[in-house]
């Protein structure tokens, strides 16, 4: 059985690998508001890029906070950023084998899975394109959230195996 450290350093390495990837997107979405020539690494071939979902509206706030509070809002910052400030929370939870700091850790990496069902409906059906960046960073929070969950079932195994009744109760 995987020992409880063991999950925990994976999570970390995901954490880390996707914040890389996400500060990647960052650079890119900067890059590319700032000079239209630039060409992104990750724009491999005609069908295979990922300049178009990083310079659609859906690229910051989720394509959501800038209609909801505005464009210019400090709520509407690129999805990179996001991601970044997410990675590094998970990366902080999961230095902690709390009951209610691995809840909160939980619910993160759901709400970050929902975000990638919505961004990858947007990725296929609106910006139609294929972006190796935002399949590279579906993979990581899916991967994230069977770890996280699987820390939960160790955890609550433990704690059930620890606070079994005594025969004489």
């Amino acid at each position: 059985m995987v020992q409880l450290g063991t999950i925990n350093r994976i999570i970390k390495a995901y954490a880390l690998v996707g914040f890389c990837v996400a500060a990647y997107a960052l650079h890119v979405e900067i890059s590319l508001e700032n000079d239209p020539d630039f060409e992104p690494l990750c724009d491999l071939r005609e069908y295979v890029k990922c300049s178009p979902a990083f310079i659609s509206p859906y690229a910051k706030g989720f394509g959501i906070v800038g209609y909801i509070f505005g464009e210019d809002s400090a709520f509407n910052v690129p999805n990179g950023l996001t991601g970044m400030l997410f990675y590094t929370l998970s990366f902080a939870l999961s230095c902690s084998d709390s009951d209610k700091l691995l809840n909160i850790h939980y619910y993160l990496a759901i709400a970050s899975n929902v975000s990638t069902f919505y961004l990858a409906f947007v990725l296929v059906f609106v910006v139609q394109e294929l972006c190796l960046v935002c399949l590279t960073t579906y993979f990581i929070n899916a991967i994230s959230l069977l770890c996280i969950s699987s820390k939960r079932r160790k955890l609550l195994s433990l704690s059930v195996h620890l606070h079994k009744p005594c025969k004489g109760d």
